[in-house]
């Protein structure tokens, strides 16, 4: 039966490194990041493919107002934390 080596001081330090990365990204950014983008495409489909300037623009407002709600939800919590 192998009996496994312990880490070297490079992967043990590189494993701290990875951990320190993952905790240090705002999720919440990266996922407000996402809707926009996606809000942006859609509004680009509806206008440019269906030519419905109303249905673009409620698109964008409607993305708006949902990150809008999430970051709000989020200071709350962290107020109260």
């Amino acid at each position: 039966m192998p009996i496994p080596l312990p880490p070297k001081a490079r992967a043990k330090a590189v494993q701290q490194c990875r951990r320190e990365t993952v905790t240090a990204i705002d999720w919440l950014g990266l996922w407000a990041l996402s809707v926009g983008f996606c809000a942006i495409v859609l509004a680009g489909i509806a206008d440019l493919m269906g030519g419905d300037k109303t249905g673009a623009a409620c698109i964008l407002i409607g993305a708006a107002g949902i990150m809008a709600l999430v970051f709000y939800a989020g200071a709350e919590a962290d107020r109260q934390s």
